[in-house]
């Protein structure tokens, strides 16, 4: 399932960041917000106009657009 495709209060586990092809300063970025795989976080809510996402991890707020939500890879926890 897609990062972009969660509701809020979903807990979820970061498994993988999608395409392989991706420019290596997309992957730094994601790298340097802490979006790495075996991370767990919450999704909190989406943007009023459905542009971007904000999630719990690691303690911190991060919002992101849908676009890259759109790449990475999760599975649902909601323990």
């Amino acid at each position: 399932m897609k990062l972009s495709e969660l509701k809020a209060g979903d807990r979820a586990i970061i498994s993988e960041i999608g395409q392989l092809t991706l420019p290596q300063t997309v992957k730094r970025k994601l790298l340097s917000m802490g979006i790495t795989p075996n991370t767990q976080f919450s999704f909190i809510r989406r943007a009023p106009m459905g542009s971007g996402v904000e999630l719990d991890l690691r303690g911190s707020k991060l919002c992101m657009r849908c676009d890259l939500a759109d790449i990475i890879e999760v599975v649902i926890t909601n323990d």
